[in-house]
């Protein structure tokens, strides 16, 4: 018997890549049961191979038949082994140390027997991987797992199966799949797989964190990074980004396209079954309640989901995407922002900010926001232009307009404003010019055509200017509101005496010359306000100064304004009684030269500093 013992361990099999020494047959249990699964690895042989190893081990590292050829990729030590220590954990599993050629690389296996046939199989192999500093012992089950469910994954997407492809995926990223049309995931798989779709070798690099895994594979174009997450004992795709040295291939976020191409099909379904809650969920709120919430969806029509499945494409920047679809005489591009969750259980969404429709024929970028509210937006701002109402004119100008115009009123000056192009008369529609998120409206209003300017600030429509016919000043009536706002407060400040209010319409200098010294308004025996009651003829402006001329060289006055911070306030007033230059009266220089009369017998009062709003 011993000597057959004997025989059995001299006679024990030779082979090229791993040759197993050990004293005596003290180890000889072992050395079998590691001699066994070496070979047929060797041999790449996988039916013999799931012979010498646990169920667990079949499972997770052999349950594809090119599981075989990845154990490459693990770069297992080769040459002598020598088993240095067996520990026996209990009577069914034992730990094996051994040390493996010249280097003396150090593994361990993990050896049980098996219920049934009572004999020894490898149920594991812990591998030392390095990496800069950091050492870390890593199981080669669990790193065969992980390459095989890459394998698996590239099955999977390459046949494009939206089933298959949401088995393989985290609940979260299959909730999306399973979610979105077939054609719509089927695209979305080729588009990520590209060129790595037909390769049969792979080599991955893994990074384990417990739980998660991030795994990258090259591309001809690039790189190819699977995100996994450990879901019940099994590694499920969480996530996939291309990397690419062209950006058209470039994809941060598999699972992020997916979740926008949600909301954009979900939204072409809802509006072409004019479906207005369904519409709300998937929309930003200045786009629903700015246009679609009141709108006739019937007067525009959009692509079904399905049709644009035909031509279509999907791209993904930070924070937003654009769902473009291509028809045969127009280009629909819905824009859409991202919504991040308020925790990391909540889901991030996208809504629809913005449709924009590109005429093939006319060469016109038309928002879908002003084809359904531009011409009830411009009679709503004529009216109230008419009828001096401040709260509509603030709710439905732009911000712009808002902050140069109409914040910086009370109904006082509104009323003072000079606004007689403004005509009382509906206005009557005569083009209408899109240009993306400007939309200029033409309409003959009384004896005039006037120019409504709108813009589209995050869905929502809103008049952004009115262009009028002058002449001697600019066409723009946001142009000439802003300078003459400033002239109004000077003008009412002047005349109830009002030093603060008058410091604040004035220039730095004027405060300094005469405001700053006088304790009152200067007296100089001339009614300037007989000179401010004619009409607005003249307004010249730059970037730093502006003139306003009231009336005509016999009668009026002209203000010389210059900019300080972001508002124009009054320099000087010349007072116009007549052509020549002893019938003209600068305003400052003038109270200047009263008040130096009077100084001696005057106290300085305490600057206000000049305001700008």
């Amino acid at each position: 018997m011993l000597r057959s013992v004997l025989k059995s361990c001299w006679l024990g099999p030779v082979f090229t890549a791993i040759a197993l020494s050990f004293t005596g047959c003290a180890n000889f249990v072992e050395t079998r049961a590691i001699t066994a699964f070496t070979e047929a690895l060797q041999e790449q042989d996988t039916n013999k191979l799931r012979s010498k190893v646990s169920s667990n081990f079949e499972h997770k590292a052999l349950r594809l038949d090119q599981s075989i050829d990845d154990f490459a990729v693990l770069r297992l030590p080769k040459g002598e082994v020598t088993i240095t220590n067996v520990n026996d954990i209990s009577e069914d599993e034992k730990e094996v140390e051994v040390e493996i050629g010249e280097r003396k690389e150090r593994i361990k296996y993990k050896l049980i027997r098996e219920a049934k046939t009572r004999t020894w199989v490898v149920d594991d192999i812990k591998i030392r991987q390095k990496k800069g500093n950091i050492v870390a012992s890593r199981s080669v089950t669990e790193l065969m797992d992980l390459i095989t469910s890459v394998r698996e994954f590239l099955k999977a997407w390459d046949g494009g199966e939206q089933r298959d492809m949401v088995a393989l995926a985290t609940p979260e990223f299959g909730t999306v799949l399973g979610s979105l049309p077939r054609e719509y995931v089927a695209n979305l798989a080729k588009q990520a797989i590209g060129d790595r779709a037909q390769e049969t070798k792979i080599k991955p690099e893994a990074q384990i964190d417990e739980d998660v895994a991030v795994v990258r594979l090259p591309r001809k174009s690039g790189q190819m990074v699977i995100s996994f997450r450990r879901e019940d004992g099994q590694w499920a795709i969480d996530d996939v980004a291309v990397e690419s040295r062209g950006d058209k291939n470039h994809i941060p976020s598999v699972r992020q396209l997916a979740i926008a191409l949600q909301s954009a099909t979900q939204f072409l379904d809802a509006y072409n079954s004019a479906n207005k809650e369904r519409l709300e969920e998937v929309c930003k709120p200045g786009l629903y309640k700015g246009s679609l919430a009141a709108a006739d969806l019937r007067a525009v029509k959009l692509p079904t989901s399905t049709e644009a499945i035909a031509d279509y494409s999907i791209r993904l920047e930070t924070g937003v995407a654009d769902f473009v679809v291509n028809g045969d005489r127009e280009v629909v591009k819905l824009n859409l922002v991202q919504l991040k969750g308020e925790d990391s259980q909540t889901a991030t969404r996208y809504l629809v900010e913005e449709i924009s429709i590109y005429d093939l024929a006319e060469k016109q970028e038309k928002r879908l926001s002003a084809l359904f509210v531009s011409s009830e937006l411009v009679d709503a701002f004529s009216e109230a232009l008419v009828t001096r109402d401040l709260v509509v004119l603030k709710e439905f100008a732009s911000l712009d307009f808002r902050a140069k115009v109409w914040n910086r009123i009370d109904d006082t000056i509104l009323m003072q404003l000079p606004m007689r192009e403004i005509e009382n008369s509906a206005p009557q529609l005569m083009a209408t010019v899109y240009n993306g998120p400007v939309t200029e409206v033409t309409v003959k209003q009384g004896s005039r055509a006037l120019v409504y300017k709108l813009v589209d600030r995050g869905g929502k429509m809103c008049v952004d200017d009115v262009l009028v016919p002058v002449v001697g000043r600019p066409n723009s009536l946001k142009a000439t509101l802003e300078v003459m706002i400033s002239v109004a407060r000077f003008v009412n400040a002047l005349g109830e005496e009002k030093l603060p209010d008058l410091q604040r319409a004035s220039s730095r200098e004027y405060n300094r010359l005469v405001w700053h010294v006088a304790q009152s308004v200067p007296q100089i025996g001339i009614n300037p306000f007989e000179h401010f009651r004619h009409p607005l003829v003249q307004l010249d402006v730059e970037e730093k100064q502006a003139i306003v001329g009231l009336g005509d060289d016999r009668f009026g006055a002209r203000f010389l304004m210059v900019k300080e911070g972001d508002q124009f306030v009054v320099d000087d007033v010349l007072l116009i009684a007549g052509p020549d230059t002893v019938q003209r009266v600068a305003l400052k220089d003038t109270m200047k030269m009263e008040l130096s009369r009077f100084r001696g017998n005057r106290t300085a009062q305490r600057p206000v500093e000049t305001a700008t709003e």
